[in-house]
């Protein structure tokens, strides 16, 4: 049984290429999901929660597509059984420093690619 929803955004599931960068090394990832406020992926190598992060990625458009850059925090990691510090994990990324206009671009993304999948009447 699942809660209550606690996103404030809609997200649409899209492997989109992000590259992540803490302060360690750049880590090259595809999201599983997406939205205005955050982004899930799946990366090489875990981080922890709270991990602050610069994050870019390129959203398709009808002419070209849109480059975004923000700032970013890890906010889970689910990790697989086993050592949780080893491996690849599953990081959820809340967008906590982005530009109003890139915000947008992401809410027509998710908009446009989830009015694509729902069904026709």
């Amino acid at each position: 049984m699942t809660g209550p929803e606690r996103r404030r955004a809609p997200r649409v599931v899209t492997r989109l290429p992000l590259t992540i960068r803490d302060k360690q090394e750049e880590l090259i990832a595809r999201t599983k999901n997406i939205s205005a406020s955050g982004a899930y992926c799946t990366l090489r190598r875990a981080l922890a929660p709270m991990t602050k992060l610069q994050v870019r990625l390129e959203i398709p458009g009808r002419r070209h597509p849109t480059r975004i850059s923000c700032e970013g925090v890890v906010v889970r990691v689910d990790r697989p059984s086993g050592n949780p510090y080893r491996g690849s994990c599953n990081v959820a990324i809340f967008f906590s420093d982005i530009a109003d206009r890139h915000r947008a671009v992401l809410a027509h993304y998710v908009h446009q690619r989830l009015n694509a999948s729902s069904p026709r009447g």
